[in-house]
């Protein structure tokens, strides 16, 4: 079933009618979905007659562009309908081959006619015949179907384009013609405004609905300035910690700062809301109240985003000069909107005669471009902002060409350059504000800012310092999502046919071909979401099965291997799962495998090694999670032993990234393979003379009073003492001892140092430090006639 058949199911057609410039940005990611929204519906079965009514129906379209100028609005129908035929024609063309190539094989099958077959065989050769002329016939039909689709496609296209540069390229009269005229013929006051027709749209009749509004507005004050001391108390939140409570504070503070013109606007509209539209439309103080409302709403947004009020703490990174020359021109370019909804659509343009009307459109449009390019401009101070440069340059001149065409009496070009430059502005602005706060949010997640984040990472099993499985995934997926509806937002923006949509549509859908390969982009997103959610879900039942399994009769080393295995096999199975799902068949993994051994034998070699050498050590596991070795030079505690590299943690708590072949490859010392038993010596030296027999009884006594020194077991010796040499200033002892973790050694050995220190002052023992004897030989002082006899003494 095709992506496009199935579009229908997904409302696409219904998200596309809705589709206008306004809203474009926000329904742009929603297109997307639509795109990718799979077809779980049954599509109707092809017949000739079915095959025959589209093609009517083509030709009713054909006829239609025909006539003349095709509305606006109409083209999104008539693109949704072809598209529909054109979808449902291949589906006809794949279900027909596949059809006639069986019917084809039970011909074969049935073997060539004989005179002697039998009736069943006729019968049945004739039957498979008669279908197979059918479905050809229905085939070439389908076909035909495709190929007038195709073309009424790109006829709409052309069509609509052509429209569209017809209407732009329309001129009317000038600007500064009218403003000549002006001056060689001063206009008079009523034959520009008409201020009767303007005041019996005002919308207050008597005085009574000018008091009611005057009362609204009290209200409003009364009730906007009320919440504003209880913000002003708020502790501000840092938004390096938390960018989503950062954001709620700052438009918190803001609707508080703004908060007595939202609230008399909001009463405002609700009132003339109450009342209804008239036939001939909203009154100009309806109109006010809600151009005042939008404004005050721009306000807040402004604010918030670029200057949030105190305690709010700021979270753009942007210099705060720079921050506050943005609210001050987009404060402005809000109020020059503010004055041009007034003037252009309310009733007062409806009272200003039409040369008055351009003029007026004209300056505002001037005023109104003027700030839009010094707040365009201001982009050139965001510095490390790659392409900031290219696409100040093009807004740049994109609006001093609308404000040209303005002038010249291009007024249709003038508003589409001036729209889609703003609507680009804003579709950028919301994708970096999306992209910002979900990347914050991910953020989090890995972090566990949050009391429920830390509750969700304890269930998925994922540790203090761990990165959540997944998320990668589910990153970049939505950073692709975002860039692809923003894409596509732009496009519609700048006039992209509908026909242009339903092809990107149907391409994302269906896919193209790279040589032999088939990309289909919708189903690829949506395996990079399967792989994200998979890859939590095989975190989760590893946490699930590490618990269950600590309560078996398992060494810790053995649950650690059968988890981890566990956790490989299922990602490896995720792995294949999402390749299937994008489309890629499986059946090509040997092929891929043997174009790959090349690259083993060369390049990847010593990553393949470390791959099999990390098997070995979680299969024959000579080492384990916490155990003491000493590889090289290297000495230190195992954390962890991952698939391709083991991490030690040394006594200085450095983390050392060894690679498993190491491991295998080279001799390693471990202290707690079998057990966590160990020996250790305690020498010591005491002073000639000493009773040794009391020397060797006073440390067998302070061996046994330690409760780290293993006594009476079966496995390891009890302490002993060695006399092992008469040393040049001592007699020189051993204390050997077996302790009963080798991991508290140098602990254990610094408590018998002190124990046997105080035993020995205690039973008279001294510990002797070196002593040397020095002869000094002087010569004695020649006497007279002693030839230089010398003398010798001693010290």
């Amino acid at each position: 079933m095709r992506t496009l058949g199935a579009l229908s199911t997904c409302k696409a057609d219904a998200f596309r009618r809705q589709i206008h410039r306004p809203g474009t940005c926000v329904l742009g990611l929603l297109l997307l979905l639509a795109a990718v929204c799979p077809a779980w519906a049954d599509q109707a079965a092809f017949d000739a007659a079915g095959v025959q009514a589209r093609l009517t129906g083509l030709h009713r379209v054909d006829a239609r562009l025909q006539q003349g100028l095709v509305p606006e609005a109409r083209f999104a129908a008539l693109t949704d309908e072809v598209s529909t035929d054109q979808a449902q024609a291949q589906d006809c063309i794949s279900a027909q081959q596949a059809q006639t190539d069986a019917i084809a094989q039970q011909l074969n099958a049935l073997g060539p006619k004989a005179a002697g077959a039998s009736a069943q065989v006729r019968q049945a050769r004739a039957d498979l015949e008669r279908q197979q002329t059918q479905a050809t016939a229905l085939l070439a039909d389908c076909r035909l179907l495709q190929v007038k689709s195709s073309e009424t496609l790109q006829t709409l296209a052309a069509r609509q384009q052509a429209q569209l540069t017809s209407r732009l390229l329309t001129r009317g009269v000038t600007t500064p013609s009218l403003i000549q005229g002006w001056i060689a013929s001063p206009p008079t006051p009523d034959s520009l405004l008409d201020l009767g027709r303007l005041r019996d749209r005002l919308g207050a009749g008597d005085h009574a609905a000018l008091s009611w509004l005057g009362a609204l507005a009290l209200i409003g004050l009364v009730l906007g300035l009320l919440p504003r001391r209880r913000m002003r108390q708020l502790a501000p939140v840092d938004p390096e910690r938390d960018l989503f409570g950062a954001v709620a504070q700052g438009i918190r503070l803001s609707l508080g700062r703004y908060l007595p013109g939202l609230a008399i606007g909001a009463l405002w509209s609700l009132d003339w809301l109450i009342r209804g539209r008239a036939p001939e439309g909203w009154p100009l103080l309806a109109d006010v109240a809600f151009v005042l409302l939008g404004y005050q709403f721009a306000l807040v947004a402004i604010r918030a985003a670029f200057n949030p009020p105190r305690p709010a703490s700021r979270y753009l990174r942007v210099p705060i000069d720079l921050s506050k020359g943005f609210a001050r021109t987009l404060r402005w370019l809000a109020l020059i909107s503010l004055i041009g909804a007034l003037l252009l659509t309310t009733p007062i343009a409806e009272s200003a005669s039409p040369d008055l009307l351009l003029v007026t459109r004209s300056i505002w449009g001037t005023l109104f471009i003027a700030n839009l390019v010094w707040a365009v401009w201001l982009i050139r101070r965001l510095r490390g902002k790659g392409g900031v440069g290219v696409v100040r340059l093009g807004l740049g001149l994109a609006l001093l060409g609308a404000l040209g065409a303005e002038w010249l009496g291009y007024r249709n070009l003038s508003v589409f350059v001036g729209q889609g430059v703003v609507l680009t502005l804003v579709c950028l602005l919301l994708a970096w504000l999306v992209s910002t706060l979900g990347d914050d949010f991910i953020d989090s997640l890995d972090e566990g800012r949050h009391a429920w984040q830390r509750r969700l990472r304890v269930r998925l099993g994922v540790g203090p310092e761990d990165f959540i499985p997944g998320l990668f995934w589910l990153r970049i997926l939505f950073r692709l999502l975002i860039w692809l509806a923003l894409a596509l937002a732009v496009l519609d923006v700048w006039g992209l046919p509908d026909s242009a949509q339903s092809t990107l549509l149907q391409w994302a859908g269906e896919g193209f071909s790279l040589g032999q390969v088939r990309i289909q982009p919708a189903r690829v997103l949506i395996a990079i979401l399967t792989l994200g959610v998979l890859l939590s879900l095989v975190s989760w039942i590893r946490k699930q099965l590490d618990r269950r399994l600590a309560t078996a009769r398992l060494e810790p080393s053995a649950r650690e291997t059968a988890v981890a295995m566990t956790g490989y096999g299922l990602m490896i199975a995720a792995g294949l799962a999402a390749l299937s799902i994008a489309g890629f068949e499986l059946q090509k993994l040997a092929i891929i495998a043997g174009a790959l051994s090349v690259g083993i034998g060369f390049g990847l070699q010593n990553i393949v090694n470390n791959f099999v050498s990390g098997l070995i050590l979680l299969f024959e596991r000579p080492i384990r999670t916490g155990d003491w070795i000493i590889v090289k030079e290297i000495e230190g505690y195992v954390r962890r032993i991952s698939i391709r590299s083991t991490q030690i943690q040394t006594f200085d708590r450095a983390d050392v990234i060894l690679p498993n072949s190491d491991l295998i490859s080279n001799s390693v010392t471990n202290w707690m393979l079998r057990d966590r038993f160990g020996r250790l010596r305690v020498p010591v030296g005491v002073a000639y003379g000493s009773d040794l027999q009391r020397v060797r009884e006073t440390l067998l006594r302070v061996a046994g009073e330690h409760p780290q020194v293993v006594q009476g077991s079966r496995i390891v010796q009890d302490p002993y003492v060695l006399f092992l040499a008469f040393g040049d200033s001592a007699l020189d002892f051993e204390l050997r001892v077996f302790v009963r973790d080798i991991g508290k050694r140098l602990t254990v050995l610094s408590d018998l140092n002190f124990a046997i220190d105080a035993a020995f002052r205690e039973a008279g023992i001294e510990i002797p430090f070196p002593q040397r004897d020095v002869h000094l030989i002087r010569p004695a002082p020649p006497t007279p006639g002693s030839g230089g006899i010398s003398s010798q003494g001693r010290t």
